[in-house]
């Protein structure tokens, strides 16, 4: 991210109509510490620049409580408003900044509801997984047969802890289990079940549905993948395909 712009610059490198208002703050404050994480700001300064023709939303109180709350923003003087950016917020709102331009050249090509994702663009299809998850409002549905320790440090960790997720898996390895279960202490609408027909891999984020071709522990890191968009009645037909194996996984 660029920090050496003014706010309104910044911004527009963000999809502010998909944000929070909490999203929102944690953008302002973030442009006012420059991304350096620990450094003291003041929630009076963040409601003197929002500005509703740049920030495209009315300032609310709330914002900072609920950023707060997905530990994107530590208070650093009880009481009296003045706080910190996290490392963990800064993470979150570098998911959401990503443009088709940031990935590799040739890496990462879309067309219409395709994705393809060449050999080696690992990084790549990554980045474009965290900027989905990030962007998440009300679910994220992951089923996915193989799975691994490493895809909560790779893209789950930047889903708003507000955000219900149940991940289907077949089988693990790399300790996913004990993985996943530090990872529901802190992410309290995180569920998981293992379903042993499990077979292919998809995602379903609030309206939109995925189908992908490798499983996120290791896409595109020795052969090209492949992505598909799902919208509209067929997005349901996946939710309700998750939701049948869901209910019949333990």
């Amino acid at each position: 991210m660029e920090f050496g712009t003014n706010l309104k610059a910044f911004l527009k490198r963000l999809p502010l109509k998909k944000m929070t208002g909490h999203q929102k703050f944690l953008a302002v404050a973030a442009f006012d510490c420059k991304g350096r994480h620990g450094t003291e700001l003041a929630t009076k300064n963040i409601q003197s620049e929002w500005r509703k023709s740049i920030v495209k939303s009315t300032y609310n109180p709330s914002y900072y409580g609920r950023a707060q709350t997905e530990g994107w923003v530590n208070p650093t003087s009880p009481g009296k408003g003045r706080f910190s950016v996290t490392k963990e917020g800064l993470d979150h709102l570098e998911a959401l900044a990503v443009h088709e331009q940031d990935f590799s050249e040739g890496a990462l090509e879309k067309s219409g509801s395709l994705i393809v994702v060449n050999r080696k663009g690992t990084h790549s299809f990554d980045k474009y997984i965290r900027k989905l998850f990030a962007e998440a409002q009300s679910q994220v549905l992951i089923a996915d047969s193989y799975v691994d320790g490493t895809i909560f440090d790779t893209v789950l960790d930047v889903i708003p802890k507000a955000v219900t997720i149940k991940f289907l898996y077949k089988k693990q390895s790399d300790n996913f289990e004990q993985r996943a279960q530090r990872f529901g202490k802190q992410y309290t609408n995180f569920h998981i079940k293992k379903h042993a027909n499990l077979h292919d891999r998809f995602l379903v984020i609030d309206s939109s549905g995925y189908i992908i071709g490798p499983s996120l522990k290791d896409a595109a890191s020795n052969s090209p993948a492949l992505a598909v968009v799902l919208t509209g009645k067929e997005k349901q037909r996946l939710q309700s395909f998750f939701d049948e194996l869901w209910r019949s996984a333990k």
